[in-house]
């Protein structure tokens, strides 16, 4: 007796489970088919509009932001931007913030005329900077640390606690400015006064910068301006002393521009010496 035999007698249909069984794994089948298609074609395109968002994106930063950033982010007068953890936009909500809104107090301008549209690739340009590993400092930072120290910068500028502060501290330095900054204040400081570098806001003036100031009484102050608004001005002196004058009470008040207090040591270190300084410097703060 067949098996449709038995099941005609009995009254029951035969089973359809291995038939369900296969249709089952072919509807499978088609779906993760018809997924690898779509991810084939999907992912390409978000990665190239992607990849066009970070051009774009280029294009604006050179124009806008490369004066203080510098070229592909690698700092300037203004921090860093190619690290792969931005301390002040940790996040791309606060990077557009940022960008749109500025730093006043530490000299960094909102970016004016943007679209939506425009925040968005400069945002992909600037995490796209983190993602690559940028060019370090050439030299020996150990050896630098030890010009450092030979040249006598400590008298002026803090590190970790230890020095003069008649100068801006360093301890942060790496972090706040690129190997090129670095260098260029080195050889030539007056062209390179720094900005929001003070933990008084300092509204984006250049700080550091030297003034004289001779007061109506015939008496004078000279010193480094550490902060000004309209009706005052602030001056740290030689010896550390703080002077808030009240500009109504001065006969003068001259600002050196692209002067510094601070020497030139383009006569003091070159080459490999300043290659190591340079190296040492940009490691504070948690540098390059």
């Amino acid at each position: 007796m067949t098996l449709s035999t038995r099941f005609a007698r009995s009254g029951q249909a035969p089973s359809t489970r291995p038939e369900r069984s296969r249709g089952a794994r072919s509807r499978q089948v088609r779906f993760w088919c018809h997924a690898a298609i779509v991810f084939a074609i999907l992912v390409p395109r978000a990665s190239a509009a992607q990849s066009a968002d970070v051009q774009a994106g280029k294009t604006l930063f050179n124009g806008l932001c490369v004066t203080c950033h510098g070229f592909e982010g690698t700092g300037g007068a203004g921090p860093p931007l190619n690290r792969p953890k931005l301390t002040s936009a940790p996040t791309d909500a606060a990077l557009r913030a940022i960008i749109s809104d500025g730093i006043p107090d530490r000299g960094m301008p909102r970016v004016r005329r943007t679209t939506e549209n425009e925040l968005k690739q400069l945002v992909a340009y600037v995490r796209s900077l983190g993602r690559t590993a940028g060019a370090k400092a050439t030299g020996n930072a150990q050896k630098g640390r030890d010009h450092y120290a030979k040249l006598g910068c400590a008298g002026c500028h803090i590190v970790n606690g230890q020095g003069g502060s008649f100068g801006p501290a360093l301890s942060e330095i790496g972090r706040l400015r690129g190997a090129d900054y670095l260098r260029q204040a080195i050889l030539d400081p007056g062209a390179m006064l720094p900005r929001g570098t003070l933990p008084v806001p300092a509204r984006g003036y250049q700080e550091y910068l030297p003034v004289r100031v001779v007061m109506k009484d015939g008496s004078e102050v000279r010193g480094v301006r550490i902060n000004e608004d309209l009706f005052t001005i602030q001056i740290r002196d030689a010896k550390g002393a703080f002077h808030s004058i009240r500009k109504s009470n001065a006969e003068l008040v001259r600002k050196e521009m692209g002067v510094s207090l601070m020497p030139s040591f383009k006569d003091r270190v070159a080459g490999a010496d300043l290659d190591d300084l340079v190296a040492y410097l940009a490691s504070l703060g948690g540098g390059q």
